[in-house]
This record gives C-alpha cells, structure tokens and sequence, in this order.
C-alpha cells in the first residue's frame, strides 16, 4: 500500500477556522483513503526532493512528473523502474499521456491513484498540521481564513505580496507562512489568464468609474462600478462605508498631483469609522473579494497602502458620490 509521507492537507468539511474545502485537481488512493492535492508541478516519488512523497517499494525515487499544462493534467514517466500507468496502459521511458477526470494512475502498478478532480490548479494555502486547506476567494488569500484575516495574499504588478499589519512584502510559490505557531504553506500557481474575445470584455480597476448612492443617514451605501457601457452592480454592503470614506478623501485631493490624492492616515481612518485594525483589515479583505470575485483585474488596489506609511487611499480615481432621496 501506497502511503503519502509529506502530503497534501485532507479535502472536504470545514477547517478550524469555518472556511470551505478546495476545489483543485487532486488524486485520491483508490481504496479511498486519501486525497492528494495537485499544485501546478508535481513530481511524485520516494525521493526527499519530491514534491509529493511516497513509501510504497516499487515505486522510484524520482517516478514521475505531473503538471498543468494550461488546459489539461499531464503525467510523464521519469524513466522509473517499474512504470507508470494510465489506464492500465504502462507509459514507454519519458512518454507523456493526458490525464482527464477519473482517469486512473498507476505507480509501479497498474492502479494506484485515481485523478477524482481534474480541475486546473488555484490559489490556497495548507496548514503545516494538516488540516483542511484554504483557497483564495475573488483572488484574495485569507489566512488564516476569510472570518478573521491576519495576513492577505494577492497579486500585486508582476508578482505575489503578502499584507500583514499593513506592510506588504513579496512571496513566492512554495513559501511558507507563520501566523503565530502555525505555518501555512503556500501555493501560487503562475497561470496565464484565459483568452478573451476582446479589450473591451477585460475590466480593469483603474478604468472604472464607482459612483456611491448614499442615503441621507448613511445606512444604505449602494455601489455601482461602470467601465464604458457595462455597468457592474455592487449593491448595498456595510463594508462599503470604509470606501465612501476614501472616495471622499481623494475627491477633497482632486487639485493634488494623482499620486498625492485621497492618503489618509490609518489613525485618522480609524478614528472616522470608529473601529478597530481588525476591523478595518477585514473589510479591506471584504470590499478587495468583492471586486475580486466579479471579475475585475487589480481588485486588490481597490484600497491601497503606501509602502513604508501607515496610510490608505481608494485605488480608483473617478468617483461619484449621490445622496438618495428620502422615502415618500
């Protein structure tokens, strides 16, 4: 029997912290065991180097390769001695053979693992002690969970920044986190966006123009983000009110040179809003899912941080604010 030694978290149920399971490719044992998941390059083996590590004997050190490769999961053999299987069939030394959901992968076997989602690779990070994994939601990766975010993960110009207590530093793939006693391992696939019909379906931040329809008392925010003809509407949330605050400040700022508008000091912030860091950290995470989610490039910068200041701005420069009639 094939027993992982360093593998992948458990999917399926829910986590300490109340987050979901993952979505991802993954392999399953096919007595059902265990589930194994599947980053965007793994090699399976006995060997230390491994990605994903096994103990079973006939299985080589280095076995075999398994990646994403842009549309589909493909195996290749690492010339093993005693071969790799894809439905039944024993791969030629070094040959490749495309993976589709169900298939089944045998290592030194006929039957070993079988590929239970085929889905391409995500952004999640694992907890070193083995519980469930979490997922990026809206491209936003909450850790320890979307409940009560300590450290955000997202993609910021060419590469990965993790936010924690307001400064942002770089990470890569494979990176392990430490929040407190525990460590998150994380997975940051380098996928190449999906073709598009044309520019005018991409929805970029910083084309956007967010207008606020306010009700008198300021209970009821409404957002509304238009980019040319399409219009995407972002109803009513509460976390809203934290970017009517920022919309405000940069439209005081409109006389500024752009890159001088809207900075408000994070003290200031808290002082208007009348809560606390955490507080205001998790709405951050709420407004940058929200926009993350429907489908809009650099939803991070919805609220930016300037490096090395404790100060935040709205990432979006043109900006509506109307204040909606009183009810008959």
């Amino acid at each position: 029997m094939i027993q992982i030694i360093a593998a992948s978290g458990w999917l399926g149920g829910v986590g300490r912290c109340g987050y979901r399971a993952v979505r991802v490719g993954r392999l399953e044992r096919v007595d059902g065991t265990e589930s194994h998941l599947l980053r965007q390059r793994c090699i399976l083996g006995r060997s230390r180097a491994c990605t994903n590590r096994l103990t079973e004997a006939d299985v080589s050190g280095e076995h075999a390769l398994l990646r994403w490769t842009g549309s589909a999961w493909e195996v290749q053999d690492l010339h093993s001695r005693n071969g790799t299987f894809v439905d039944g069939r024993r791969l030629m030394p070094g040959e490749r053979a495309a993976l589709g959901a169900r298939a089944m992968l045998g290592l030194g076997r006929p039957e070993s693992f079988v590929l239970v989602d085929a889905d391409p690779p995500v952004v999640f990070a694992e907890p070193l002690g083995g519980q469930a994994p979490v997922r990026a939601e809206g491209g936003i990766l909450a850790l320890p969970g979307p409940g009560a975010p300590e450290v955000m993960v997202f993609r910021a110009g060419g590469g990965w920044v993790a936010e924690r207590g307001g400064e942002a530093t770089p990470v890569s793939d494979g990176e392990v986190l430490r929040i407190g006693a525990d460590g998150w391992q994380l997975n940051l696939p380098d996928l190449l966006p999906q073709t598009v019909e044309s520019a005018d379906s991409i929805v970029l931040l910083e084309n956007l123009t967010l207008r606020f329809d306010v009700s008198r008392d300021e209970e009821y925010i409404e957002l509304l983000a238009v980019q040319g003809s399409r219009a995407l509407h972002l109803k009513a949330r509460a976390h809203h009110y934290t970017l009517l605050v920022l919309a405000r400040a940069r439209l005081r700022d409109q006389g500024l040179p752009p890159d001088r508008q809207g900075w408000v000091q994070q003290s200031e912030l808290l002082d208007l809003l009348r809560v606390d860091a955490s507080n205001l950290h998790l709405n951050i995470f709420r407004l940058r899912q929200q926009f993350g989610e429907l489908g809009i490039l650099n939803a991070a910068r919805i609220v930016e941080r300037r490096a090395g200041t404790r100060q935040l701005r709205i990432g979006v420069a043109r900006l509506e604010i109307h204040l909606l009639d009183p009810a008959p």
